[in-house]
């Protein structure tokens, strides 16, 4: 509470006058009298009842005080701070994806972002409008334009968590629409946008981002995935440690509720470490999961078995000494082709199950059947380019399940060879518009082409580089009997078979999810990351195959960043401003109430 005019407090000196008044109030004279027997009765019921006696005698004089203070309070006119939104328009977008469940005291991230936006809601005045965006991957505006603050209220209340990651440049933009240049703010509920990450957006309007300051004691899974070697599986999972201090923790792979394998290790501050677990029994799907914590939906993963013949794998050209370790390490038939006397490589023909790894092989001695290129030689068919320096940080482009445990943004790229033509591959991974990783089909088999040198990257050291290239070769292999990895709501295409008479996306336990239409090709992944299956049922039975849904690789953290506001065009930080709303009239009301209590008490003394 503040005050606006303090100078008030100088008629506090009208206290002591009062009680000077008081004391000189007037005096009673002393008088002689015959007798004071008729007073005997009434001077000992007055000593039997002393102190209210002397409560009636002075109260007069405690309410006048009380009165003095109400009023002079009044005079300073008192205040309560709160956000003051600034112009007509007051646009708000609540991030509502899955890092929002994380929970603080037992309250979620959501909930708490949900409070503070109905009470920035409720401060509005009469003239002002309010829109409301929920910033889920494909924004929507679930308010628009309104005065109405019930409306507003309730579209706020609703909200629930959406388990997608957060489409926060395209929900600003939208706000942007919403308003004219300067007509109000934009007020962002999210727990993990940075200021730079706003600087590219140009606005007219302040944007004030509120992040959830809940705590990052947090354990986080970040990769897992299993590869088949004979009759033994072998997981790699990495665990990072984002709380302040080293932790035990303990991790478990099971399948269908029932416990394969459990091991304690300790993770330092701030670190995260990969984990590997051999020899486990031979199943369709793996979940690893550690203990629960603030944030529960990192804290568990599902991997799905390949089906696919394990593939042999020829290395070719001056292949990176870490790529052969890593395949090695995944349980992976590895053969490296020499060269003969010509200085050509001698690749074995029409071998079935064969995927090619070459780093520095010319094109016309590559061989027939998938192929993974890395470090590309100059000219051939791709128009490879001289090496160029790279300027922006790796971003991944496309949602694409050998990308599902990589994360590219923490990956640093020196350099990359430019490619004049693409032959149809698409780009996976990008430095600003220079594509490093892409992938397609060539010459009618499948490619996975990597524009870069190992050498001129710290790829080779990140945790989930062996679970790239064991994805890499997944890829190139063909996948198995699963539709394999989603994020929560995509859709895909998937093909039912000629004999399917009814289709259901359902649990692992037989609960339905939902039907799909055997005319609808396109299909919406459940919005809840788990394990689920495809029921198929057919004349002759029923086809099942696996569905994992999981989070966003950004959302697998719950870190969060500082709050900050961002005056328009300018793009300066600011403080944010507080709205003054004024509560003299409370304490004036105050001094009135009691006021009439003096009055009614005096009205019975001079009664009496």
């Amino acid at each position: 509470m503040g005050f606006l005019a303090p100078a008030s407090f100088w008629f506090l000196s009208a206290i002591p006058l009062l009680l000077v008044f008081y004391f000189f109030k007037k005096q009673y004279e002393t008088q002689t009298i015959s007798s004071i027997y008729l007073w005997q009765r009434t001077l000992h019921e007055w000593e039997s009842d002393r102190w209210w006696r002397k409560l009636q005698k002075n109260i007069l004089l405690l309410l006048q005080l009380l009165i003095l203070l109400f009023l002079i309070v009044a005079l300073t006119r008192p205040f309560l701070a709160g956000e003051e939104v600034n112009g007509e328009h007051l646009v708000i977008v609540l991030d509502s994806s899955a890092t929002m469940a994380a929970e603080q005291d037992g309250t979620t991230r959501l909930a708490s972002a949900k409070q503070q936006a109905t009470d920035l809601v409720k401060q509005l005045g009469d003239e002002q409008k309010v829109s409301i965006i929920h910033a889920q991957q494909s924004p929507s505006l679930l308010v628009s334009n309104q005065m109405d603050d019930k409306e507003a209220l309730e579209a706020i209340d609703q909200l629930q968590v959406s388990y997608q990651h957060e489409n926060l440049r395209d929900s600003v933009q939208l706000a942007k629409s919403l308003m004219q240049r300067g007509a109000g703010e934009i007020h962002i509920f999210t727990d993990q946008l940075t200021k730079e990450r706003l600087q590219e957006l140009d606005t007219a309007s302040p944007i004030v981002v509120h992040n959830s300051q809940s705590s990052q004691e947090n354990i986080s899974l970040r990769t897992f995935g299993v590869k088949q070697t004979n009759n033994h599986v072998t997981a790699l999972v990495t665990v990072k440690n984002e709380a302040s201090q080293a932790k035990d923790v303990t991790l478990s792979i099971s399948h269908d509720g029932n416990g394969l394998k459990q091991v304690t290790e300790t993770i330092p501050a701030n670190e995260q470490q990969t984990i590997r677990l051999r020899d486990l029994p031979v199943h369709d799907y793996y979940q690893a999961k550690i203990d629960n914590d603030i944030y529960a939906l990192d804290n568990r993963m599902y991997a799905l078995l390949p089906k696919a013949q394990t593939p042999a794998i020829y290395l070719a050209g001056e292949v990176n000494p870490f790529v052969k370790q890593a395949l090695l390490s995944a349980g992976m038939q590895v053969t490296t082709v020499p060269k003969d006397e010509n200085g050509d490589y001698s690749f074995p023909e029409n071998k079935p199950a064969s995927i090619y790894l070459l780093s520095g092989v010319k094109a016309k001695q590559w061989p027939a059947g998938p192929k993974l290129i890395m470090s590309p030689a100059a000219g051939g068919p791709f128009d490879v380019q001289a090496k160029e320096s790279l300027n922006y940080r790796l971003k991944q482009v496309a949602d694409d399940s050998m990308l599902a445990y990589s994360d590219v943004g923490n990956v640093y790229l020196k350099q990359a060879y430019p490619i004049g033509k693409w032959h149809g591959l698409a780009p996976l991974v990008k430095s600003g518009e220079q594509v490093v990783m892409a992938k397609g089909t060539y010459e009618n088999a499948p490619m996975l082409l990597f524009t870069f040198d190992l050498d001129d990257s710290d790829w080779a050291l990140q945790p989930g580089f062996p679970i790239l290239l064991a994805n890499s070769v997944a890829v190139l292999a063909g996948s198995g009997e699963s539709l394999g990895y989603y994020q929560p709501m995509e859709t895909t295409d998937i093909n039912l078979s000629t004999t399917t008479e009814e289709a259901v996306m359902e649990r692992l336990d037989g609960e339905t999810v939902e039907d799909i239409p055997l005319n609808q090709q396109t299909v919406t992944m459940p919005s809840q990351p788990g394990i689920y299956q495809l029921h198929e049922k057919t004349a002759t039975g029923s086809l099942y195959r696996y569905i994992v849904v999981q989070l966003d690789h950004d959302e697998r953290t719950a870190v969060t960043s500082d709050s900050f506001t961002i005056d328009g065009w300018k793009q300066d930080e600011r403080e944010v401003q507080l709205s003054k709303q004024e509560i003299w009239r409370i304490f004036a009301s105050m001094a009135l109430f009691i006021l009439f209590i003096e009055w009614e008490v005096y009205r019975r003394g001079i009664a009496g």
